[in-house]
């Protein structure tokens, strides 16, 4: 087992604990011979896309969802798995990202992801786009990366191309404007932290203002997690504590 049994049963007892209706987790280093048992475990619906025992792997738990899984796909490598499924007269494509630290690797995923973006909004006539993890990318360079990165503040390039493409905000920046917070602390230097996990959300989400927030997790497994809770709330506020977890 990639994890062990003490760490499994753990996590899962946590990810239920917060009563999602889905759980987007990262680095599960999760292999193909994990399946069975970790829904055993889970007992209830797993995707699963895996890296190696020792790299990658994302997972999207789902947990008492009253919704109906209408096709999914991933990416095989343990970097991206993508959803479309329909809840309350809804259809929505939810993709959960593990971002390389290539920046020409992270570029040709991202490019991938809006083309079937695309096709899947088309396909199945939705605009209603959830992405979330972790992006491996400090979408400013001022604001979201301690301490500043340049001269001046710069937007990443594949950051912006993406949330260009499909319609996508980052939507703790957009409700935190002028808020420095991170989910990543560097572990050998608590002065280098960056943001690296965030929901990305389209402009015609039918869920009201107040409803939308951002957080990320890293449970004692070492497995990040993010996740939805309920249909009215994604969870508030990404903290980092002085370990380099990223916290609720």
């Amino acid at each position: 087992m990639s994890i062990e049994l003490c760490s499994l049963n753990a996590m899962f007892l946590f990810c239920k604990g917060v009563k999602a209706n889905f759980i987007l987790l990262q680095e599960t280093h999760s292999v193909k011979d994990d399946e069975k048992f970790w829904k055993q475990q889970w007992g209830d619906n797993i995707l699963f896309t895996h890296g190696t025992s020792h790299s990658a792997g994302v997972m999207i738990l789902f947990y008492r969802f009253a919704g109906k899984i209408i096709d999914y796909k991933s990416d095989g490598n343990g970097h991206w798995i993508m959803v479309v499924f329909e809840i309350f007269d809804f259809k929505f494509i939810v993709i959960n990202i593990y971002g390389y630290n290539n920046r020409s690797l992270n570029r040709s995923m991202m490019s991938k992801l809006s083309r079937d973006i695309s096709e899947w909004s088309e396909l199945y006539r939705t605009s209603n786009i959830i992405t979330g993890g972790d992006f491996n990318i400090a979408p400013n360079s001022w604001m979201d990366r301690k301490p500043p990165k340049g001269l001046q503040p710069n937007i990443d390039d594949t950051f912006s191309s993406f949330c260009l493409a499909n319609h996508l905000v980052d939507y703790w920046r957009e409700t935190n404007p002028n808020s420095k917070t991170y989910t990543w602390m560097s572990p050998a230097d608590t002065n280098l932290c960056s943001r690296l996990d965030y929901w990305l959300l389209n402009h015609v989400h039918p869920f009201s203002h107040d409803d939308c927030a951002n957080t990320s997790e890293v449970l004692d497994s070492g497995v990040s997690k993010m996740h939805w809770s309920g249909w009215e709330k994604i969870l508030h506020s990404p903290q980092t504590n002085a370990s380099g977890e990223r916290t609720v």
